[in-house]
């Protein structure tokens, strides 16, 4: 998701089971790049980011994030360079940065930082031992407890001194702390003498004593999260035992200190953060996976239904980095590590409640079928192929019941087809592959009777073209795929008056798996495609030209061509008039925005996720209120082998475009990742997703997002 916003409704589950998050298109720059850094927000609602390494140096800057501007500054350096340390909001407003190391020497060193100047100043006053990947808990009143290592320390943020604690706390690092509702202090797990442990211990605060549980962890633990849940309970997730990260998950209950196993999470992960959402679900960020991999697939927790399920795409793979939720309920995820670099990166996601739903099986499975909206509201799903089966069945779904069923069958089995809803309601089906050949053949869909009936032939057997509907209520077939894969340079023009097809003016360039846009003007935009037969296979099958379709004159002109090559894209009309040209098959994540007036392409946004055979859909109804205008991308597959007609692996993210900033956000996941299927907007403003190809069968499961 690879990949959700705060507005509407994420896609269901099939696989999975989802809610979303949206990132924002470009990620913002953390200079320098750094992980083991930390990060607080201030009461003004900035982030202050301080120290960390990189592959250079340990870092003493510090940066602020502004989210009213979506900017880093520098603020003052820090006193001393330091990375694996704490970072503590003061009652004050002022900030407590504790311990960490500088080329692996371990700092007792602390300073404090205040926002009203900007500047950073060392404290007199040392903690008892040196110490990193430590922790500071913010206790009831304003004191602060430091516990890893030997000792523990006490920050009186009032005398700013550190005193020992009375007690001696097992020595430990990359543990984790947590403060509970009657003042006391749980810490879980780490390192102790280089070995992940199950041991657990609470600190009391009146008697600065630690004592061990009876009870541990189901499992040893480093570098896992601690997360409280709205029923007083602590979820613990992931970490690392010194074999590889967990995905098991346990629950502590402060009333009677026991730990009892949770729901395994959908993925390995340690090194990851966990935050609580507002709705009371926990959301994991990130994290180092098995076979030593960075996770870019965020999760959540559900506590009433104790379900994990996949929310949301980071823009980067990342591990050890920093999360933290802004006043306005967003996430400021920056830093960490990939694979063997450290990131300059930061990104933003807005959690939300947004769910795509799944509707549960269809009459059958799907590829390559199409969708068309019907008078009633309903939807007519028809043809395409099961595996390597080719259907001539249809069904229809309806949303007061949110079922399918069974309707007349076609005369012949196709895909690849193109269905057109006439003027009088009816449906035209033309052309689309067989099991032997391109086809000839069309019929027409009646909704009073729920049957097919066959018409006229084409002129010419053809797949992969396009059809429009045409101000005159006639329709354009334009293009497509004849005999032995090659491509056509004709196009020709069905009457219903007549119920036949004639020829009309012929493409300046032979093409398929293109795409053509109505224009305002009546006029049709047709753009990119492949211009080589099969056979001819190799790199350059996908075309960079554009050309437009006058019904008036029955003749095609050249535009300007593309930034790039591109097929099995997508072209929207947006309100304006004009038509955003996005992904492709083979291609990179760049788009382009068609200027009707100008004849002429320029560049908008990047894809968050390249793509091809997605489908692309204007939010147009009323229901979806801030978000009319826009358009949704969804799915397709990623750039790959031939498995499959050339996909590597389906998509299941979601992104949404925005006219207004020309750039892409993170919108959702679906539940099933799809390529080959269909959406469409409903009369009420939901939106069905219909089969496709899934990893890597073709799906048979539908689904549906909501306003």
């Amino acid at each position: 998701m690879k990949k959700l916003p705060g507005r509407l409704g994420l896609l269901l589950l099939a696989l999975l089971g989802l809610s979303a998050l949206q990132a924002q298109a470009n990620n913002i720059n953390l200079d320098p790049l750094r992980t083991n850094h930390a990060a607080t927000l201030l009461n003004s609602g900035q982030v202050l980011i301080t120290g960390g390494v990189n592959e250079t140096a340990t870092l003493n800057s510090a940066l602020l994030y502004d989210p009213a501007t979506g900017n880093l500054v520098a603020t003052g350096a820090m006193t001393s360079a330091r990375a694996n340390h704490t970072s503590t909001l003061l009652p004050s407003g002022k900030v407590l940065i504790a311990g960490g190391d500088i080329n692996n020497v371990l700092l007792k060193t602390a300073e404090i930082y205040d926002p009203a100047t900007g500047l950073f100043t060392q404290l007199a006053s040392q903690m008892s031992v040196a110490r990193n990947k430590h922790t500071a808990t913010s206790l009831l009143g304003s004191r602060v407890l430091l516990v890893g290592g030997s000792k523990a320390d006490l920050f009186d943020p009032v005398t700013q001194t550190f005193t020992a604690a009375t007690g001696t706390p097992v020595n430990r690092k990359n543990h984790r702390a947590m403060l509970l509702a009657d003042g006391t202090v749980l810490i879980t797990g780490g390192y102790v003498n280089a070995i992940a442990v199950k041991t657990t211990e609470i600190f009391n605060p009146l008697t600065q004593n630690f004592g061990l549980l009876s009870s541990r962890m189901i499992i040893p633990r480093a570098n896992h999260a601690m997360t409280p849940l709205p029923d007083g309970t602590i979820l613990i997730t992931g970490g690392f035992s010194g074999t590889s990260p967990h995905d098991e998950t346990e629950i502590y209950n402060p009333l009677n200190q026991t730990f009892t196993s949770g729901k395994k999470m959908l993925f390995h992960r340690s090194s990851h953060r966990a935050l609580p959402l507002a709705d009371g679900r926990v959301l994991v960020i990130g994290g180092t996976t098995l076979e030593s991999g960075f996770l870019d697939t965020n999760e959540v927790y559900d506590p009433t239904l104790k379900t994990w399920s996949v929310h949301s795409i980071l823009m980067e793979n990342r591990s050890q980095h920093t999360a933290t939720t802004l006043l306005d309920g967003t996430i400021f995820v920056a830093g960490g590590i990939t694979g063997n670099r450290t990131l300059l990166t930061a990104e933003m996601l807005d959690p939300v409640t947004q769910t795509f739903t799944s509707l549960g099986s269809m009459q059958s499975g799907r590829n390559e079928h199409t969708d068309t909206l019907l008078p009633d509201g309903k939807v007519l799903l028809a043809a395409g192929s099961l595996d390597t089966v080719y259907l001539k069945s249809a069904e229809v779904f309806d949303p007061t019941t949110n079922s399918f069923t069974t309707v007349g069958s076609m005369a012949v089995a196709r895909k690849s087809h193109r269905a057109t809803r006439l003027l009088d309601d009816t449906v035209l089906i033309a052309g689309g592959k067989s099991a032997i050949a391109s086809l000839v053949s069309a019929e027409v869909y009646n909704p009073a009777t729920g049957l097919f009936h066959t018409i006229a032939s084409l002129n010419k057997g053809r797949a992969l073209h396009t059809a429009n509907l045409l101000s005159s209520g006639k329709v354009v077939l334009i293009g497509g795929a004849v005999a032995g894969g090659d491509e056509t340079a004709t196009a020709e023009l069905y009457d219903p008056a007549t119920g036949t097809f004639t020829y009309t003016g012929s493409l300046m360039l032979k093409r398929k798996r293109h795409t053509g846009t109505l224009l305002p003007d009546g006029t049709v935009l047709a753009t990119g495609g492949n211009y080589l037969k099969n056979s001819d296979g190799g790199t350059g099958r996908e075309t960079n030209t554009a050309e437009v379709y006058n019904p008036v004159t029955g003749t095609f002109s050249s535009v300007q061509n593309m930034r790039v090559a591109r097929s099995e894209h997508s072209a929207t009309l947006l309100p304006d008039g004009t038509v955003l040209v996005a992904g492709g098959v083979f291609r990179p994540a760049v788009s382009d925005l068609y200027q009707p007036a100008l004849g002429s392409f320029s560049s908008v946004g990047k894809l968050i996720q390249a793509r091809g055979r997605h489908v692309s859909l204007l939010l147009s109804n009323p229901a979806w209120g801030s978000l009319v205008g826009k358009v949704l991308v969804i799915g397709g597959d990623v750039t790959g082998g031939a498995i499959f007609g050339g996909a590597q692996q389906a998509l299941d993210s979601v992104e949404i475009y925005d006219p207004a900033t020309a750039s892409f956000s993170y919108f959702g996941t679906m539940t099933v990742a799809r390529q080959n299927h269909t959406a469409t907007q409903l009369l009420d403003g939901r939106i069905l997703i219909a089969g496709g190809i899934g990893r890597p069968f073709v799906s048979g499961t539908a689904e549906i997002v909501t306003p």
